[in-house]
């Protein structure tokens, strides 16, 4: 039998409650007894240009997060947390500049075969102006619409988010 490592996130088969658990807990640094939190779902769809590394079409996500700045967040970091059926995305990003920048990274967990963390995340990720901007946010978040390029850590590959959350 031979062992290979997990150098680059890939889509693979993996079992999605065990994503999900192992996101949470990555994520989780602090009791989760006061945050604020949205909880919702809705659609990634993958550009042609993610068809080479085995991503096509529309996925069914989802999303969990922690905007910056709401009441017992982090000031300087906002939590996101995208769950599919084949694995989970954990990223962190400090959107700090508003809605029409391009934010990279400051951490990336993705969970497919194995947990995989690069030191220094490309994925990056810009919130759509029209949509509804995760900062002023009420109760809901009733279109939460994003612009995330090189998905899943993938040079190029840009997908589209589309989700609605309510405050959990």
């Amino acid at each position: 039998m031979t062992c290979r490592s997990v150098q680059t996130p890939r889509k693979p088969q993996f079992h999605a409650l065990a994503g999900a658990v192992t996101a949470v807990s990555l994520l989780g640094g602090s009791p989760a007894l006061a945050i604020t939190e949205y909880l919702g779902g809705g659609f990634i769809t993958v550009s042609d240009s993610c068809a080479e590394y085995g991503w096509t079409g529309t996925h069914q996500v989802l999303v969990r997060m922690e905007p910056q700045g709401m009441r017992d967040n982090a000031e300087d970091e906002t939590q996101i947390a995208l769950l599919m059926n084949t694995g989970t995305i954990a990223m962190r990003v400090n959107l700090d500049r508003g809605v029409r920048h391009v934010y990279n990274l400051t951490q990336a967990v993705y969970v497919w075969n194995g947990p995989f963390a690069p030191d220094e995340p490309t994925m990056k990720i810009t919130f759509n102006p029209n949509a509804d901007w995760p900062l002023s946010a009420g109760w809901q978040i009733n279109r939460l619409a994003a612009t995330i390029d090189n998905f899943n850590e993938h040079e190029g590959c840009v997908a589209w988010l589309r989700a609605s959350l309510v405050r959990g």
